[in-house]
């Protein structure tokens, strides 16, 4: 039995329709916008992380944690078009914004605030090391959430 036929098989126990489909499932890996998902021992590949394939320059994409319980679906029934509805954990998340990447500019920010020279009465001068510590702990703690 071919690999469809057995996702249509696992959905009929699940009663969704053939237009529209509706099961659970379990990450196994994150491939890009993709990842590969396994319901009972069958592993499916290519479960895109959004509803469509469409580039865009604004976008929130959430970034299931790997063994994450998840809800995968189809509005049309295609097993080859099949997306992720929701995950119970979130490894990551990239925001983008009129092409904007949320992390990309938080970091250019942090990494000026860093060198920036600091005007007082007595002259001009720098952060002091400390602080320019806690800017990249602020970077490196917000690159564990934001992608």
């Amino acid at each position: 039995m071919d690999k469809y036929r057995k996702i249509a098989d696992l959905i009929k126990g699940f009663g969704s329709t053939a237009a529209q489909m509706f099961f659970p499932a379990t990450i196994k890996s994150v491939e890009g916008n993709t990842c590969t998902v396994t319901v009972g021992d069958l592993s499916i590949s290519d479960v895109r992380l959004k509803a469509t394939t469409t580039k865009t320059d604004n976008q929130v994409l959430l970034y299931p944690a790997i063994g994450s319980d998840v809800l995968v679906g189809s509005f049309s029934g295609d097993f080859g078009n099949l997306f992720l509805l929701s995950a119970d954990v979130i490894d990551k998340i990239e925001i983008t914004c009129n092409g904007q990447n949320f992390m990309s500019l938080f970091s250019q920010l942090l990494q000026a605030l860093s060198k920036a020279q600091v005007i007082t009465p007595t002259g001009a001068g720098s952060f002091d090391p400390g602080t320019i510590a806690m800017f990249k702990q602020i970077e490196n703690l917000l690159k564990m959430i934001f992608k």
